[in-house]
């Protein structure tokens, strides 16, 4: 799974790999120190059934899962991704 980021301009690629590990491809040393810090922390959810919810955490980087959620997530940070198909090439 991987994503190209944008903030207005491009800002670069981050591709899930295995867990605990995100290949990060910027030019910016300030954009791969903010995107290291984010993949690799965790995001804490409600999760089970609605009369019977349990906290649940997960690390940013666990899974390609819990990697897809995270980038989309990036919108809070007004970052704007999108997939990228196995070529290399941004999906729509």
């Amino acid at each position: 799974m991987k994503f190209e980021i944008h903030n207005g301009e491009n800002v670069g690629t981050a591709e899930w790999v295995a867990p605990g590990e995100v290949n990060l491809d910027m030019s910016d040393a300030g954009d791969r120190a903010f995107f290291e810090r984010f993949f690799a922390s965790e995001d804490t959810f409600l999760s089970g059934p609605v009369e019977s919810a349990e906290m649940t955490m997960e690390r940013r980087d666990s899974s390609e899962q819990a990697f897809q959620r995270a980038a989309f997530a990036l919108a809070a940070y007004s970052y704007h991704v999108r997939a990228m198909d196995r070529e290399g090439a941004a999906s729509t």
